[in-house]
């Protein structure tokens, strides 16, 4: 058998899916778009020229897309191990409000400020994502329900967080201070764009080569295709199972630490919304290939920029951008069961 051909063709097969859920679900905007009255063609034209026909909505777009990029990884990791990270939302969320608090705790450390937000911000988030995979690896609890319940944790203890001890000094509203200076990341584009988008990027080859090259990543892969199999090669599956729960929520919450310190400037009680929710269609549109990640959450800002523009210039309701998302969710979900009744 040649095997070359044989990985073209799955590879050729996986992107033909990949496009065909794309198409799927920009024909069914198309048309909700006609049901509500809206010319597809014109709104097209308003999306792709608002979020890439100027300079500004190309830096809003590719900063819009950092978040879902970073957070589309975690959810890569822990869905290759087969564990079923829904919670990126509350990661994120969580990650934001270590990193804060840890700044705070730690004061103004000049040039390292940077790095210690950033970095209490992955161990908040690793932490939140661990807890879930902890609960299914010793008592075999339903990930998917416990880390949906553990997003609505983290909305309270935000919502908490920023209403009390860390709430600013003038008391008006529920946000924090603003960080300091020497804590926000450098920015690429007075204004406009941030160094999150290198970081990003950074994180897509290095969590490539740690999948394709590292034990890790064979072990993450083992434990995906059959846990019993894995175990019985020597693998510890839910030690397994708790590392890539943490990894995906630590890089959750790295996404957090990274719109604070490159967007926000402060904590906020409603910061990013859907932004992990997004990340999974992201993370599944790549067909949970690291490399191709950044790229799915590009087209994903791409539909956040400019659906902001339809609801602006034509009065087109802002949740069309989550029904593409669930749009795109479904479509795999029906791919990969039309692929187990054929292997059947």
């Amino acid at each position: 058998m040649d095997l070359g051909r044989l990985n073209l063709g799955r590879g050729v097969e996986s992107g033909a899916a990949a496009a065909l859920a794309a198409a799927g679900a920009l024909a069914l905007c198309a048309v909700f778009l006609l049901a509500g009255g809206h010319d597809p063609l014109r709104a097209a034209f308003v999306l792709v020229e608002n979020s890439l026909g100027t300079r500004d909505g190309i830096y809003e777009t590719l900063t819009r897309s950092v978040p879902l990029a970073v957070a589309g990884l975690g959810i890569v990791v822990a869905f290759r191990a087969n564990a079923y990270n829904i919670g990126a939302d509350g990661q994120l969320m969580i990650g934001a409000l270590v990193g804060v608090t840890a700044l705070q705790l730690g004061g103004d450390l000049g040039a390292a400020s940077g790095p210690w937000l950033l970095l209490a911000s992955v161990a908040g988030g690793a932490l939140y994502g661990a807890f879930a995979g902890w609960l299914r690896a010793r008592f075999d609890a339903n990930e998917i329900i416990v880390t949906i319940m553990l997003n609505y944790v983290a909305v309270q203890f935000l919502a908490w967080a920023v209403r009390g001890p860390l709430q600013e000094k003038a008391a008006i509203f529920p946000r924090s201070d603003f960080i300091p200076d020497s804590a926000r990341l450098p920015e690429l584009v007075a204004g406009s764009l941030h160094a999150g988008v290198l970081v990003a990027l950074a994180l897509a080859l290095l969590l490539s080569f740690v999948i394709r090259r590292s034990v890790f990543g064979y072990q993450l892969d083992a434990v995906g295709e059959s846990r019993p199999a894995a175990e019985y090669g020597g693998i510890a599956g839910g030690r397994i199972v708790v590392l890539a729960m943490a990894a995906s929520g630590g890089l959750a919450g790295l996404a957090g630490g990274i719109e604070v310190a490159g967007v926000f400037h402060r904590l906020e009680e409603n910061m990013s919304p859907g932004a992990g929710m997004a990340a999974i269609a992201v993370a599944l549109l790549a067909r949970l290939n690291p490399l191709a990640v950044p790229f799915t959450a590009l087209l994903f800002g791409v539909l956040t920029v400019g659906t902001a523009a339809l609801q602006r210039q034509m009065g087109v309701p802002y949740p069309l951008v989550w029904i593409i998302e669930g749009s795109v969710i479904l479509a795999f979900l029906l791919a990969g069961w039309r692929r187990s009744r054929v292997a059947t």
